[in-house]
């Protein structure tokens, strides 16, 4: 049964992959050096051979990643290919990883036999480290078929993606049982890895990778100009922002001005082509707004912009450092599962996000029952919370500290995972089949 799934998403994948990576061309609009990359993604490749293939999908995967990445290839031994599929993930990775000659980057292969097939003809990986959950049913089989071990190192399943494993059980079955270990973020992702069918021998936790980040450097340059420009007046950063969240952001920070009238706030979209989209959503709350470039351009307006919109990459860690509190995206509105509640956490700042968190948490579990997470389920809401954190410094003391404390209690992940991952590393490198 599971070789007729795989025959049927075979079918499936190589109808829709001309659709697939013609949007993922359009979506590289605001990277052309990344846009002249996309035959990577149908295996036009430069030739290697014996490197560790680790895959991290888009910024989270690489967050998880990053810690992992530079143990490993620490020694100067071990030479690593990091794949994305995200234009945004590799951007990131590019800054990551600058004067790493023991890191390359490429994009992943599309999961049809063609691509897949031709990107391990020229790369030759000894080894698939995939971080989270990347369950690529053609790429595992392809994997098998050449003796190519693999291995999931942080990984999770979340409550929508375990639903859906579950429907097409046959399909993902197949394909989990060429991975080994399976090393897991907690015992809800081990519980659900069995129920898909993966032998608990084969599973550990480890913990989450995430926590084991190094501690965030001082902000420097660009960012202190920034900081100088609103000098003197408090300011809150709302991170990784989506679609249909800047309006209540705005109405949110419009409420908060009612009380701290200098107040300013300072947006950080996910994907920074949004900018102009925020912008306009923050206008239309009525706040009197500029995008960065502008904002810098005129600094004598610096008194009469309330908010600021930063469509930059590489910026928000130093960005949640310099402000006075920070709200986390993605939270506010269902179907995106939350965003990255550690870096704010390591920046000793206040935490506020909304109630949608799928994807995280764990972290916005244990952050919470640490009381130093604030829950919004709304703009109003949002306001109220942000009200409460300015007026009482001591409550704002009091959450980060919380938070930080929690943060430091979660790390020792990446040991762990290290240690789970030993015998596997020890394994003899592949021998590709012809």
């Amino acid at each position: 049964m599971a070789s007729t799934w795989l025959r049927v998403y075979r079918l499936a994948t190589g109808a829709l992959a001309p659709f697939a990576a013609r949007r993922l061309k359009a979506a590289a609009s605001g990277y052309p050096a990344l846009r002249a990359r996309q035959p990577e993604r149908r295996g036009h490749v430069p030739d290697a051979g014996g490197e560790l293939w680790i895959h991290a999908a888009s910024v989270g995967e690489l967050n998880a990643a990053e810690p992992l990445v530079r143990a490993l290839t620490g020694d100067r031994r071990r030479r690593v290919v990091l794949t994305t599929l995200t234009h945004t993930a590799a951007e990131q990775a590019r800054r990551r990883f600058a004067g790493a000659n023991a890191v390359r980057h490429l994009f992943a292969p599309l999961d049809t036999v063609g691509s897949v097939a031709r990107w391990l003809d020229h790369t030759r990986p000894r080894a698939l480290l995939l971080v989270e959950t990347e369950i690529w049913p053609i790429t595992l089989d392809q994997c098998r078929r050449r003796s190519i071990p693999v291995a999931m190192v942080n990984a999770r399943i979340s409550a929508r993606a375990f639903e859906r494993y579950l429907r097409f059980s046959g399909l993902f079955r197949d394909a989990l049982s060429a991975i080994e270990p399976v090393l897991c973020q907690d015992q809800r992702d081990r519980a659900r890895f069995e129920a898909l069918g993966v032998d608990g021998a084969r599973i550990a936790v480890t913990g989450n990778l995430k926590f084991d980040v190094d501690m965030p450097s001082a902000p420097t340059g660009e960012l202190l100009e920034w900081q100088r420009l609103w000098s003197g007046r408090p300011a809150w950063v709302a991170g990784s922002t989506h679609s249909r969240e800047e309006g209540l952001i705005g109405q949110a920070h419009r409420e908060l001005l009612r009380r701290h009238a200098d107040t300013l706030l300072i947006v950080v979209p996910r994907h920074p082509e949004r900018g102009p989209e925020a912008l306009a959503a923050l206008a239309k709350a009525g706040l009197r707004s500029r995008m960065v470039d502008d904002w810098m351009a005129d600094p004598n307006a610096n008194g009469t912009v309330q908010a600021v919109v930063v469509d930059r990459m590489g910026v928000l860690n130093g960005l949640y450092q310099l402000g006075d509190a920070c709200f986390v995206g993605g939270s506010l509105v269902a179907g995106i599962g939350g965003h990255n509640l550690l870096e704010p956490a390591l920046a000793g700042k206040p935490i506020l996000t909304g109630i949608h968190t799928a994807d995280q948490q764990a972290a916005a579990q244990g952050l919470e029952a640490a009381d130093g997470l604030v829950r919004v389920d709304s703009g109003a809401a949002l306001a109220q919370a942000l009200k409460k954190i300015f007026d009482n410094p001591e409550y704002a003391r009091h959450l980060t500290a919380n938070a930080s404390a929690f943060a430091t209690s979660q790390r020792g992940a990446l040991h762990r995972t290290l240690e789970g991952l030993h015998p596997w590393l020890r394994q003899p490198a592949n021998r590709p089949t012809s």
